[in-house]
This record gives structure tokens, C-alpha cells and sequence, in this order.
């Protein structure tokens, strides 16, 4: 299936503003370009927004809480970024989204970015946020035992990652949800890596960079590649969505089938005509409609 039109121009407008070669320049360099995109002027409305740093651990968080008297669930969201790049205000919009569309208070967590952090403080930082939210749920009118993580690329890998090493401390969360979530190492060459090796934004070039920067440790592949890990028994109910013109698509796959393996209830569609899209354009907004539709539903049930 060819790429829609939406798409083709979000590619071109990627290549334009050397989105899909940001391993050229410095880390610190692409945050500060990123600073400079234009703002969204018309942000969706939730009942309170409230910016504040988790103090034990030095983590910057977001916390968006809807309209209504509550008491809501509670959803921690990490952002996509190749575990190097983005922040809180780049999806801003994703998460206020959420917060409407499913009624739950979302906690956007400003991780622990790569090179600064390599393998694992970023990981670990997302759990000390989720698990410091379960903690301080009530605070904001928030329901501890009602939760969920969710995250889109990288982030989307911090929320399977948080989900296994919470379930493993005998942490019960209702849900996850990743998007085109980072799942396994480079190195075991998943055929969609060759597949969309080039021509898109997020490239297999691109993507061994991100890899490179975070994990430092060649002796920790196998400990940081989430696809590999020796348990999937007992973890929460899944929603798994991939783009078919990702790299990251095939391990995306083999993550929903390993969950589906261990008998964990769990939901994947591949988007067939895109690349990495979630709140984006037609089928981004169909995305976060069948996302919000999903923890919604968990985290209610």
C-alpha cells in the first residue's frame, strides 16, 4: 500500500528541516532546534495543568488533570524521542488529548535523556515517576489502584518496561499502551529494519544512533532489549500499534505476540499506509481515538 499524501508531506517536511538526520548534530544542539517549531495555538482544554519536580529523584513531570469532580484513574505517559530528544512540551498536545478523551489524570514524565543518562537512568527514572505517582495519586484527586502507562517510540518502550518491572515488584497496573514502541536491539535485525532501511524520517541509520547513545554497555544488549525478557506472565492488558513503514515495526509485532504467548489480553493493529504518526493527521487521530477508547475502558473496567 503506498504512503497517503498526508504522509508525503510530512516526510518532505521532515527532510526540509533535517529531521531525518538529526545523528549529525549534537544532542543539545537538536533540543534547542526543537525549542524553536512553532507553538499550537489552540491547545485542548483540560481542567488544570500543574508543573512540578518529583524531588527524591530530580524527575520533571507534567500533570494534566481533566474537568469534573472525580476521582479520576491516573495514566503515566513518556514521550517518544529516541531515548535522546524531545520533552514535556513536545507532547503537550498528545497528552492533553488523553486526558480529555479518557477522563484519567496523565502524568507526562520528563525522563532521563541520553548521553547525558545512558542505560538504564532513563528506564529507571520512568519507574520511580509511575511509582511515586501511585503513591501521590490521591493529591491530585487521582485513583492509585486504577493505572496505566502508555508512550509512543522510545516512550513507548519505557512504558513496557515500567509495566514489566512493576509487575515483577508485585505492582498490578491496569493497562499499557505503545506505540511503534522501541523493543528489541539492533542488532537481531528484524526484517523490517531492511524493509525501511531509508526514505522515511525515522531511519534504521537514525535509529542505531539512538541505540549507541543510550546503551553504552555492550554487555547489557540482552538486559536492555525489553523483547527479550524471560517473563510475560501476569502483566496488564496490552494495546500494541506499529507503522508499516517503520523499522520498528516487526519488533513491535513480536512484542504483542509474546504478550498474547503468556496469555496477556492484548490488542495490535499495524497502521498499513504510515510511518510514525500518533495525534498526527487522519490516521493519527484515528490512533489516539483507538488508544484513549482502550485505557478508557481498562481503567474503568
Amino acid at each position: 500500500m503506498a504512503l497517503s499524501e498526508e504522509v508525503l508531506q510530512t516526510i518532505a517536511y521532515a527532510r526540509e528541516h533535517g529531521y531525518d538526520k538529526l545523528n549529525r548534530f549534537r544532542p543539545e544542539q537538536t533540543r534547542e532546534m526543537m525549542k524553536l517549531a512553532p507553538q499550537n495555538e489552540n491547545p485542548t482544554v483540560v481542567g488544570q495543568v500543574i508543573n512540578m519536580v518529583i524531588e527524591q529523584d530530580e524527575i520533571p513531570v507534567r500533570i494534566y488533570i481533566p474537568e469534573g469532580d472525580g476521582p479520576f484513574p491516573v495514566i503515566s505517559y513518556f514521550h517518544g524521542g529516541g531515548f535522546v530528544l524531545m520533552s514535556l512540551d513536545t507532547h503537550d498536545e498528545i497528552c492533553r488529548q488523553i486526558c480529555v478523551n479518557t477522563g484519567a489524570i496523565v502524568m507526562s514524565v520528563d525522563y532521563k535523556l541520553a548521553p547525558e543518562h545512558p542505560y538504564p537512568a532513563g528506564p529507571e527514572s520512568c519507574v520511580a515517576a509511575t511509582l511515586w505517582m501511585i503513591e501521590n495519586a490521591t493529591r491530585f484527586n487521582g485513583i492509585p489502584e486504577r493505572m496505566a502507562v502508555a508512550g509512543d517510540s522510545a516512550g513507548g518502550y519505557m512504558a513496557l518496561y515500567v509495566a514489566q518491572k512493576l509487575t515483577a515488584a508485585g505492582v498490578q497496573l491496569k493497562a499499557q499502551f505503545a506505540a511503534y514502541p522501541v523493543t528489541d536491539h539492533y542488532t537481531a535485525d528484524h526484517a523490517s529494519w531492511d524493509e525501511n532501511r531509508k526514505d522515511y524520517v525515522l531511519t534504521a541509520q537514525l535509529m542505531q544512533w539512538f541505540w549507541d547513545v543510550f546503551l553504552i554497555d555492550p554487555a547489557k544488549f540482552e538486559e536492555a532489549s525489553i523483547l527479550r525478557a524471560a517473563n510475560f506472565s501476569n502483566l496488564p492488558s496490552a494495546l500494541l500499534i506499529t507503522a508499516n513503514y517503520d523499522p520498528l515495526r516487526d519488533e513491535g509485532e513480536a512484542y504483542a505476540n509474546k504478550l498474547r504467548s503468556a496469555g496477556v489480553e492484548t490488542v495490535y493493529r499495524n497502521f498499513e499506509n504510515t510511518h510514525g504518526f500518533l495525534g498526527m493527521g487522519t490516521m493519527g487521530q484515528e490512533a489516539m481515538q483507538m488508544a484513549c477508547e482502550f485505557l478508557k475502558t481498562k481503567l474503568n473496567g
